[in-house]
């Protein structure tokens, strides 16, 4: 299904970038510095200047003026030098941890809708976001893959498509490895799409609301749908019909594969994840777990809101399971808890918890104006007196105050997005920041960078 013409285009939005990359820095204007001792002399691109002088120390007095000898704070060195204005920091707390997010700011904000956005998810190589929700419209968002360094803006101004169709809220987002998108909705239905046309290409019809679908990562022809009608069903896209199905017997509130394609799982209202083998494109079922607290008043299962294997993990197949039960769950290959995520708020919404490419952070929304962040690992805790053991719980985090009511999602940033933003001397360092999207009901996409 990938176009052939894809890959040259590729490269020619590579070489094109590199020249709008370095015509970026000559217009921003070069300074001359000159180490006192020994007398020598540099040049350095304003906009690299600014970066690195901001980074850490903007109030700080660290600047003389060479002809008065008056010290100057990096931000008062900044304007009389020109440099780029840089966005205000966002604070970050800290609770249990060290920061790693020292320098956060809020570099862009996309009026993206009306309404709430319900989903949000980045192509494999960050090239496009796709954003939905309340309004019943997908907006396809493009990234400056060039030209642009950190801390300046992250996506063009409009959206490079709009599409229309859907006559319901939609639910879920998913991009295939080559660049198909799907969006599934309260409209019963899910849409099939692509980047370069304004069209939608297939529609699949349903029973009820649609709460969640996947590609299969391996071949982008089939995808699996769950649905409110307590069916999970796999479909072949050329075909346009179901190819298997299976009767959960409640209603399906997430699906997931694994990254090996060979394996799927199934979140129900009730708090139950059904694990299925999908070898043929056909379901055979291995087994199940409850979701829920082993003690206290709320016994019983809570709604899975999201499901994430951890990425590129073949042989374990670490599953990251969301719950309304203001949880994160990590478990393992042989579904046995290892961790628990908590800090966050998720009581009645459909917020998704998901991992940063690398696998290290997890980043989830809330029921509050917070954003979350969390180490990935976790270390487990000494075993109690009664020879039982204890499972890993990770309540140390970072969290940031958004401008929204509630975060309904929130995104890493893919690693390719991020590299392609660094300046020289944090790409010999191998410092390349973070970059973090989130969203709530204001219908807005706020951009955050850790410069």
């Amino acid at each position: 299904m990938e176009p052939g013409d894809l890959r040259q285009r590729g490269v020619e939005e590579t070489r094109e970038g590199d020249v709008r990359s370095k015509k970026a820095l000559e217009k921003a204007g070069t300074l001359k510095i000159k180490d006192v001792d020994t007398g020598e002399e540099f040049i350095m691109h304003k906009s690299e200047a600014s970066a690195l002088l901001t980074a850490h120390h903007s109030s700080r007095k660290i600047v003389k003026d060479a002809a008065t000898g008056t010290s100057l704070t990096v931000n008062e060195f900044g304007s009389r030098a020109g440099l780029p204005d840089q966005a205000p920091p966002v604070t970050v707390h800290a609770r249990g941890t060290e920061k790693s997010l020292k320098n956060l700011r809020r570099i862009q904000t996309l009026g993206s809708q009306e309404g709430a956005v319900w989903a949000m998810q980045f192509n494999a190589n960050g090239s496009y976001l796709a954003t939905a929700g309340q309004d019943r419209v997908v907006r396809v968002w493009k990234t400056f893959r060039s030209g642009k360094l950190r801390g300046e803006a992250l996506f063009e101004d409009a959206p490079v498509r709009a599409y229309t169709g859907h006559r319901g809220d939609i639910l879920d987002l998913c991009w295939s490895h080559t660049d198909w998108l799907l969006s599934s909705s309260m409209d019963k239905t899910v849409r099939l799409w692509y980047t370069t046309m304004d069209e939608c290409l297939r529609i699949f019809t349903h029973q009820d609301f649609v709460t969640s679908i996947k590609f299969n990562p391996v071949n982008d022809k089939f995808f699996i749908s769950g649905s409110l009608d307590g069916k999970l069903r796999m479909w072949n896209i050329p075909d346009l019909k179901v190819v298997d199905w299976v009767d959960i017997g409640e209603m399906v509130t997430s699906c997931t594969f694994s990254s090996c394609g060979r394996r799927a799982v199934v979140g129900t209202h009730k708090g139950k994840c059904h694990f299925y083998g999908t070898d043929s494109f056909k379901f055979k079922y291995s087994h199940q777990i409850q979701v829920k607290n082993a003690r206290g008043s709320k016994l019983l299962g809570r709604k899975i809101t999201g499901l994430n294997f951890m990425p590129a993990d073949d042989e374990q197949d670490e599953l990251l399971v969301t719950a309304n039960d203001s949880r994160l769950r990590l478990y393992d290959g042989s579904a046995v808890l290892q961790c628990k995520y908590k800090g966050h708020s998720n009581q009645n919404a459909q917020i998704q918890a998901s991992y940063s490419t690398n696998g290290e952070y997890i980043v989830s929304g809330s029921e509050s104006p917070d954003v979350f962040i969390w180490r990935a690992h976790c270390t487990t805790l000494p075993a109690c007196a009664c020879g039982g053991g204890a499972t890993a719980k990770q309540s140390t985090y970072e969290k940031f105050t958004t401008s929204e009511q509630h975060v309904t999602v929130a995104r890493f940033g893919p690693d390719d997005l991020r590299t392609t933003r660094a300046f020289p001397l944090e790409e010999l360092s191998g410092t390349t920041g973070q970059i973090i999207l989130a969203a709530g009901y204001s219908g807005k996409v706020h951009v955050y960078e850790n410069v």
